[in-house]
């Protein structure tokens, strides 16, 4: 009975709480009130996630909730187990820091974008926004999944266009919607198919599927995932989506929206592996290829957001790369995903709010006006250098070793064609690093610019928040760990 409470409230809490920031609105004598709010809704659906945690972590077991429906095929319903807690405590837990940090930076205060007013706009979308994500993690129904596919978009779509007043702004919303929707008509373009051979919506009825059909409806899936991941050919929504406030890109790249594509395709690989040898090559060559095309467009990039969505472009590659192993029925591969989804979470979003503390501070979104960190703010030198090796996947940091693990899992296929993109994957890091390398000398070890060197201080919230994500990937990695072997393939309608 614990669970499905639980569960309920986790979805219900943030959507109820966004709707009350929406209704209450206001200008600046809102602010503090609005922050707290949206902050406690996030800590207590943190909490939620976490009592729904122990009824499951301890054994690997799963727990699979449906609605009562009329239709006489499960509408709704959901799935407990180890991904699905994994991914609600990303989502809850990364999504409350960034609004703890927005404490902070959403405040006329700003100096890189002094923001006087649409406080309950931001936080009660950010909070609704959180509760469709919840709904993504734990949706066994594809009718379900579709639901939560689509308000994501809606949720994102409204805060990329945050600055409304701006073209820029309406233009990266309206793309993105635009793009990620067009994916949502191939997920629901998947739906019919598995009810037509197998009587069900459910992601255990993808199993069922005869072997040309299933080919069928995953590959649909499959660009559903890429449009809302930015993979190509679907990738060019992602950078313009920069124009958005800098708490919202953290979320954006660290636990929500493009996060949906590795969450969903990992459900349905988990579910209906193996796939045979054709549709598993397709999908590693698109992770590839995007990875690839992602590093080189890096070197051009100085305003930092633009370069860090770059960045998750090939990150999220890397989650793709090691489904397509997994499709192969290589178990590592399912591990190595929701491992890198984890850990890429707490690197990406320290990443983005360093990103957004050092625009606050000066004024500035290029790394060519950053110089000499070290001297000027101790604490954002050492988020930077922390948040780029960690994405670099220099050990200790916590993406070394979800790296590592999607390697192995290459190295582990029969196919050949697995080995030759698992060591293209390898030199992508390799040249990921240099590039983050480059960038912390220039920005962290030099003479402070002028910029830096009449910077503000950053506020206390952001500096919490900035602190425990720094720890985090220490840590993160270590964490999760021990909960692997409870990632596997599941089965049955």
């Amino acid at each position: 009975m614990i669970v499905p409470v639980a569960l309920s409230l986790s979805i219900l809490l943030p959507a109820i709480a966004g709707v009350v920031c929406l209704v209450r609105g206001g200008g600046p004598e809102s602010r503090k009130l609005l922050s707290s709010i949206a902050i406690a809704a996030g800590s207590v659906t943190t909490l939620l996630t976490i009592l729904v945690s122990l009824e499951v972590l301890p054994d690997g077991g799963r727990i699979v909730i449906s609605l009562p429906s009329p239709f006489g095929v499960s509408t709704f319903s959901f799935v407990v187990d180890t991904a699905s807690v994994v991914f609600g405590l990303i989502v809850s837990f990364v999504g409350t820091l960034i609004i703890l940090f927005s404490e902070g930076y959403v405040s006329p205060m700003n100096k890189e974008h002094p923001i006087n007013e649409g406080y309950g706009w931001f936080y009660g979308m950010m909070l609704i926004f959180m509760a469709s994500m919840m709904g993504v993690v734990y949706s066994y129904s594809l009718i379900t999944m579709l639901l939560f596919y689509e308000l994501t978009g809606v949720c994102s779509w409204s805060l990329i266009g945050f600055y409304f007043r701006e073209k820029k702004s309406i233009y990266g919303a309206e793309k993105a919607l635009f793009i990620t929707h067009l994916g949502g008509l191939f997920l629901a373009a998947s739906i019919p198919i598995v009810y037509h051979y197998t009587g069900g919506v459910t992601l255990g009825h993808l199993s069922a599927l005869p072997p040309q059909a299933k080919a069928v409806a995953i590959l649909f899936i499959a660009i559903a995932c890429w449009s809302k991941s930015a993979q190509l050919p679907f990738w060019t929504w992602l950078p313009d989506a920069m124009v958005a406030p800098t708490p919202v890109s953290a979320y954006l790249h660290a636990a929500a929206m493009v996060k949906v594509g590795p969450i969903l395709l990992f459900r349905a690989v988990q579910y209906a592996s193996p796939l045979g040898p054709k549709l598993p090559l397709v999908l590693g060559v698109m992770a590839i290829a995007t990875m690839v095309y992602g590093l080189l467009m890096y070197v051009p990039q100085i305003d930092m957001k633009r370069l860090l969505a770059y960045s998750t472009i090939t990150q999220l590659s890397y989650m793709f790369l090691a489904l397509s192993f997994a499709s192969l029925g290589v178990t590592e591969g399912l591990k190595a995903a929701v491992y890198h989804v984890w850990n890429h979470a707490y690197a990406k979003a320290l990443f983005f709010l360093t990103a957004g503390a050092l625009a606050y501070a000066t004024g500035s979104k290029n790394l060519t006006d950053y110089s000499g960190l070290i001297e000027k703010s101790p604490l954002l030198a050492t988020s930077f250098g922390v948040a780029a090796f960690a994405i670099s996947g220099v050990p200790p940091l916590n993406c070394f070793y979800s790296k590592f693990l999607v390697f192995t899992s290459g190295f582990q296929t029969y196919a050949l064609w697995a080995k030759v993109l698992t060591l293209i994957a390898i030199g992508e890091s390799v040249c990921c690093f240099i590039v983050f390398l480059y960038w912390f000398i220039k920005c962290v070890l030099n003479k402070p610019s002028k910029l830096v060197s009449e910077a503000q201080d950053i506020t206390l919230s952001m500096k919490l928040s900035l602190a425990i994500l720094i720890i985090m990937c220490l840590a993160s990695a270590y964490i999760l760990y021990p909960l692997l072997p409870t990632i596997g393939f599941a089965g049955g309608g």
